[in-house]
């Protein structure tokens, strides 16, 4: 059942306080913005285990991919929930959602995770997810979701270049109005570029220098290009 609807804030500062993560996405094997960007920067192995999934393939639709890999450091259950055929296109078809898929993919988590705290957005209703009717998504929820306690995070997920760029540029107003000394300004500036690139549960900021901060970043995404995860 539903425990309890938190408004106007991000599920991803949160999700150490759960059993269990929901995630909304297409079988386009994209976690391209918005709450799924965020999980795909802070927990690599969830954005794996999507590529690794057949792209575009419609039998995804309606079912659950589970990572459980983050448990053993005292992390949650992520469980991709498969929700749209495609990316969100409010110029062709402003509502995405596939409705059916939606309810399939709660049974399942309602079924499998029984008595575990569980937390999502308002799945299927931002623009990253489908771009839902928020009161349809509501009403499937209510009848689905019965044996797990469920908390809803519904808030406006932006796109995350206009996230970052307004958290950069915060920092530089604020240095620039001598609100923050020069040793302070880079180390908000550090921790900015390694969630940016790493986000903050997994992988800890290293003690050093910016410069040595920013080679550092660049070495590791070098390492990554093969991968095809980005």
């Amino acid at each position: 059942m539903v425990k309890q609807i938190n408004v106007g804030t991000d599920l991803i500062d949160e999700i150490q306080n759960y059993d269990v993560i929901l995630i909304g996405t297409s079988i386009k094997n994209s976690l391209g913005n918005g709450f799924q960007h965020k999980i795909g920067v802070n927990f690599r192995d969830v954005l794996i285990k999507n590529k690794e999934t057949n792209y575009d393939d419609i039998k995804k639709l309606g079912t659950c991919e589970v990572i459980t890999s983050y448990v053993k450091q005292g992390l949650p259950i992520f469980v991709l929930c498969y929700i749209t055929k495609g990316r969100y296109r409010p110029d062709i078809k402003p509502d995405a959602l596939d409705y059916k898929a939606l309810e399939s993919c709660l049974e399942l988590v309602n079924k499998h995770f029984s008595g575990k705290k569980v937390a999502t957005t308002l799945i299927g209703s931002e623009k990253y997810e489908g771009g839902g009717n928020a009161r349809e998504i509501y009403k499937i929820i209510a009848n689905t979701c019965d044996n797990i306690d469920l908390y809803i995070y519904d808030y406006i997920q932006e796109d995350f270049r206009i996230e970052e760029k307004r958290q950069y540029l915060n920092i530089c107003y604020d240095y620039i109005a001598k609100k923050l000394t020069h040793e302070e300004y880079e180390e908000k500036i550090k921790q900015y570029l390694w969630e940016k690139n790493f986000g903050k549960y997994v992988n800890p900021m290293p003690e050093d220098s910016l410069y040595n901060i920013k080679k550092k970043i660049k070495e590791i995404k070098n390492s990554w290009k093969n991968e095809n995860t980005f």
